[in-house]
């Protein structure tokens, strides 16, 4: 797996877009259902339709929709027994449910609502009423999921701060350990001492920023950088690991190569957790590779070492942070599992893209180790 490896040709990592809500329209007579299609289809949503509640069941089960409008009177399964099945399963309780009934069978209501329906319409359907109410429960839905995002943004920052000011405060720690051990003097180390508080403050300040930036699209004070300095800078970090472990660096990167990131989370988290893990789970007595090459429109930095790989099974997840990818090293270090998704996040913010390769001792121990591709953004003026 040279400079030119396939990792990225091979995985698509382009940013989600726009999503196209699905609904679930479930309605025991055909007429409904087609009138229903023909009003919502003008809100340009995906629409499912079911005629019984047993088919609503399976579709639910096939396909999780963002609302259903379920008919209160159905032969078989109707729709409030619906409704109890879907809320007493976690995997679908959190679907919103608005019920369609006759004016005559508004004293039903009480228990669909106790069931769990967050609305309900009357038949026959008005086309404005149907579409306002429809709109507000997806409305709710985007707001909620915007809260969501909020949240998991919040728990970067706690990541940053708890995970990644780790590093440099290790590495002062290291440097002191060195003085005591006389090795050398402090007057030595303390220049370097300075430099390493110094990121520590930056990333409180990167922290601080990325707070105030509520709805921003790129990180803030992307610049034209040099890679190599920035890489040795997080490879001073890591020191002290290197030196307990033996692990030897192969450095290849051209002199002049600059690419288009914000420094600060670049070198401190991207570079730090990529930098980590290769260290993390790298056997003592083995060698890391850290390479760059620039083409046409980017630049391709490969970070490669020899280790224990990463199960077949953990590579599609890595960059997932609702799944469980946490493992010890190869000296029982010990890691948090969100480093991986949040070095994807920030790469792709300054407009870059990764991919990972890997191959686990289990499975080839000639071959075992992990290869972490990024394509990183050249400045403007050297694009093309």
């Amino acid at each position: 797996m040279r400079a030119n490896c396939p990792i990225l040709k091979r995985r698509n990592m382009e940013l989600a877009q726009s999503v196209q809500r699905k609904v679930l329209v479930v309605d025991d007579i055909a007429f409904n259902r087609r009138v229903l299609e023909k009003i919502l289809s003008k809100q340009n949503f995906d629409i499912t339709k079911a005629s019984s509640g047993e088919e609503a069941l399976m579709r639910v089960e096939k396909e999780i929709p963002d609302l259903i409008l379920l008919d209160l009177k159905m032969p078989g399964i109707n729709g409030i027994e619906v409704c109890k099945r879907l809320k007493a399963d976690r995997r679908f309780r959190h679907i919103p449910i608005m019920f369609l009934t006759a004016s005559n069978e508004l004293d039903d209501m009480r228990d669909a609502f106790q069931a769990g329906a967050i609305d309900y319409i009357t038949k026959p359907f008005i086309a404005a009423e149907l579409h306002a109410r429809v709109t507000t429960q997806i409305n709710a839905l985007d707001q909620a999921e915007r809260m969501m995002k909020k949240v998991e943004e919040q728990q970067e920052m706690i990541h940053i701060i708890s995970h990644d000011l780790k590093n440099p405060i290790v590495a002062c720690r290291g440097l002191v350990e060195l003085t005591e051990d006389g090795d050398v003097s402090f007057g030595m180390v303390s220049k370097t001492l300075i430099r390493t508080l110094d990121q520590c403050v930056s990333i409180i300040e990167l922290v601080r920023k990325r707070g105030l930036m509520d709805e921003a699209t790129s990180m803030p004070d992307m610049q034209a950088q040099e890679l190599l300095p920035m890489v040795k800078e997080s490879l001073y970090l890591f020191e002290r690991n290197l030196r307990d472990k033996h692990i030897q660096v192969n450095l290849s990167i051209p002199a002049g190569i600059t690419v288009y990131v914000e420094r600060v989370s670049f070198v401190n988290v991207v570079l730090s957790n990529l930098v980590s893990n290769a260290v993390k789970y790298s056997y003592p007595d083995s060698q890391v590779e850290v390479e760059a090459v620039q083409k046409e429109s980017y630049v391709e930095l490969l970070i490669r070492d020899h280790g224990m790989g990463i199960p077949q099974y953990m590579v599609p997840v890595i960059f997932d942070p609702h799944k469980m990818t946490r493992r010890p090293g190869t000296a029982k270090e010990q890691g948090t599992g969100y480093g991986m998704p949040l070095v994807k996040k920030l790469v792709e913010s300054y407009g870059g893209r990764i991919g990972i390769e890997s191959v686990a001792r289990s499975e080839d121990m000639e071959q075992a180790g992990t290869t972490v591709a990024l394509h990183l953004p050249l400045p403007p003026s050297e694009e093309g």
